[in-house]
């Protein structure tokens, strides 16, 4: 791919620019090349406006651009290199050729975008859409569900679903809550549920504080202390990470040999399939891009698993804050904080513009199924 990039500088006697204005280019013809497309036109673009220059977006492909005309009253500066799948990318910035300055700062963002265009992986969660059967489980093999729901008020539900995706794990744990209080057991909330942030709601909210505590962590559960080891029973936090939770249980069964607790059917893996998907993701990630200002489930796992391995997160509120020091990395996660994502699409068609991209697409999906009921043949 670098031996394909040009950093050029043309000129027009027919582009005109108006005084204190820099053109970006939506698209531009180059004289050998031929259609140069620019996917990354509004992300310079947001820069020099942050920058406080007037600019414009148009194709440039009406216009004479040559390599060197008299008395041409307009300059083109532009990058462009070749795209593997077919034809040619690029950045191209027009300013009257008189305008020294608007030229200088054109030269300028040429040449800071040029630095950080390489051929790089961009990964992704997949967003699918999960169609829930009759108990409210997915079906087998369905993948994470979409971390954008396009709901107002609360777009997640406690276990992390989209709140338009029918889940019923909520209403399991609470029943499963009032079953034992009715049995008068001793409860404990395994695992970390949804803290509110981004999710809408959180659980079990005043119900728990009366009758029983959390435990979070295999070290919490070494050092439970119970009143009547023989009536404990266990809940599964919505929004719990299930192997997290799996851990925590497996120290209770040892310590409380009578443990009852919540039917793993009743539980939902959303979590645990996010974390499984963004820690791949970012085992491979050089840097995490985080677009919007929200929190989504996506970006919660994805943050917590990049504070423990140490990788480099960088939070797009808008188009402008994606800079060079922010591409310049050969696989870039890149998740979506909001519901509309809308900067989230900006972001990674910017990243198209920058160097041939290729976008991995993560799948992880797991799905529970109802026991296989035994039939009876009758002998007439």
């Amino acid at each position: 791919m670098n031996r394909s990039v040009l950093l050029e500088v043309f000129h027009s006697t027919t582009l005109q620019v108006a005084p204190g204005t820099l053109t970006v280019a939506a698209s531009w013809r180059h004289p050998r090349r031929g259609s140069v497309v620019c996917p990354a036109h509004r992300l310079v673009g947001a820069h020099l406006r942050q920058a406080g220059v007037t600019t414009e977006y148009r194709p440039l492909y009406d216009e004479d651009v040559r390599d060197g005309l008299a008395a041409s009253p307009t300059t083109v500066v532009a990058v462009s290199y070749e795209n593997p799948g077919g034809g040619h990318r690029g950045i191209a910035l027009a300013a009257r050729s008189e305008d020294t300055a608007a030229l200088r700062l054109a030269h300028r963002q040429i040449e800071s975008w040029k630095a950080v265009l390489r051929t790089r992986r961009v990964l992704h969660v997949a967003p699918r859409t999960v169609e829930r059967t009759g108990d409210g489980s997915p079906p087998p093999g369905t993948p994470v569900p979409p971390q954008a729901s396009g709901d107002s008020g609360s777009p997640w539900r406690a276990c992390g679903c989209p709140a338009r995706v029918r889940c019923l794990s909520e209403e399991n744990a609470q029943r499963a809550l009032r079953r034992f209080l009715a049995r008068g057991d001793e409860i404990v909330v395994v695992g970390v549920p949804a803290d509110g942030a981004g999710m809408g709601t959180t659980w079990p909210a005043g119900a728990l504080c009366p009758y029983g505590g959390r435990v979070a962590t295999p070290q919490q559960a070494e050092t439970l202390a119970v009143a009547d080891p023989d009536r404990l029973a266990f809940v599964v936090a919505p929004g719990a990470v299930v192997s997290e939770a799996a851990a925590v249980l497996k120290v209770l069964r040892r310590r409380f040999p009578r443990l009852r607790g919540q039917h793993p059917r009743e539980w939902c893996y959303t979590m645990d399939d996010l974390h499984t998907a963004v820690g791949s993701l970012l085992s491979q990630s050089d840097l995490l891009l985080v677009a919007g200002r929200g929190v989504s489930p996506a970006v919660r796992a994805a943050v917590t698993h990049a504070a423990r391995t140490g990788v480099c997160v960088r939070d797009i509120t808008a188009l402008d804050r994606l800079g060079p020091d922010d591409i310049d990395a050969a696989t870039i996660t890149v998740l979506d904080a909001e519901d509309d994502g809308r900067l989230y699409r900006a972001v990674t068609r910017a990243l198209d513009g920058l160097g041939p991209t290729s976008h991995v697409w993560r799948h992880v999906g797991t799905s529970t199924a109802a026991s296989h009921s035994t039939r009876t043949l009758t002998t007439p």
